[in-house]
């Protein structure tokens, strides 16, 4: 849950994937500007002029729309695409099997399949994720005809914004928890890109002092609560936990939480400089590499999408003076 700011190397890796998708397919591969301006032709031949020139505002800005920034999608939308309205777009097109949507139909000519299952996937690598970027409690990886494969979700929803269904910053890693609920309700959009450094740690999570009193009494690792908050309106953080049921799905991990709790209570700063002095001649690259040798988790907040559980096990630990 901790965001990736859009610096200028961000952006080399977007051009990157925009100049490459699809550069390997062989001939066999209906690529999407060929499938839309097919579609295109189909849909004028229908007489759905409309939905034609909604197409045609795809294939002419292409390249433009792969790399548009997550600050840029609504007033693009509002700028090119008010041809039909969010109505339209879930309305099914005539001589299609399975009664398809029209925004299915452009989903399927932009080639997301193929974006999912292969394109996307070194830049997720290059990037470090592979903790969902909504819950942080799971891996993105799930396994299809025997292969692992990434989940992906949209930030913004292909049921109204069809046009952004393979653009790089719209891509996010998601567990199938996570994505199922996006795709049963799309009224919540979450980024995991921002221009702002400020926004990158919008969430973290605090553990409640009496919560662990009660624990240590019984050692009932049921006992100890925590919470996720906002820096800026912990209403923020009540919306993302509720939207994605982030508190029923965390009452299974305190056993993670019980751990980082016991290193709390045992692990204090003389016993921890002792380690140092002991055992610093094996992490010649700083004090992070250390950190992760006692804590068992990343400590560095940049860290937090390499494994589930680090940004609940991190704010437990700053809680336990574990820094």
């Amino acid at each position: 849950m901790r965001k990736i700011l859009i610096t200028d190397d961000i952006r080399r890796m977007a051009n990157e994937y925009v100049e490459k998708l699809f550069s390997d397919r062989n001939g066999k591969f209906v690529k999407p500007i060929d499938g839309l301006r097919d579609f295109a032709n189909e849909l004028r031949d229908l007489g759905k002029i409309n939905y034609a020139d909604y197409v045609d505002v795809i294939i002419n800005n292409y390249k433009e729309i792969l790399k548009l920034e997550p600050n840029e999608f609504e007033d693009y939308k509002h700028t090119h695409f008010t041809i039909l309205t969010n109505d339209d777009l879930v309305k099914t097109i005539k001589g299609y099997p399975n009664n398809k949507k029209f925004y299915e139909i452009i989903v399927d000519k932009m080639r997301y399949d193929a974006v999912q299952k292969k394109e996307i996937r070194p830049y997720m690598k290059k990037l470090g994720i592979k903790a969902c970027v909504y819950c942080n409690a799971s891996y993105t990886v799930a396994t299809d005809d025997d292969r692992a494969t990434f989940q992906i979700d949209h930030s913004y929803p292909k049921s109204k914004y069809p046009f952004l269904c393979t653009s790089f910053f719209n891509l996010q890693p998601s567990c199938m928890h996570c994505n199922q609920i996006k795709s049963k309700n799309d009224d919540y959009t979450y980024s995991m890109y921002t221009n702002d450094y400020k926004e990158l740690n919008p969430f973290y999570f605090s553990i409640e002092s009496e919560s662990i009193i009660k624990y240590m009494l019984n050692h009932d690792s049921d006992n100890l609560k925590f919470r996720l908050r906002s820096n800026d309106d912990d209403k923020i953080a009540n919306k993302h936990c509720e939207f994605f049921h982030l508190d029923n799905l965390y009452t299974q991990f305190t056993d993670a939480a019980e751990e980082v709790v016991w290193k709390g209570k045992t692990f204090n700063k003389a016993y921890r400089e002792q380690l140092m002095n002991m055992f610093k001649r094996f992490f010649p690259f700083g004090i992070d590499d250390f950190k992760r040798f006692y804590l068992g988790f990343y400590p560095d907040p940049k860290d937090v999408n390499k494994r589930p559980l680090t940004l609940l096990m991190q704010g437990i630990a700053k809680d336990m003076g574990l820094e």
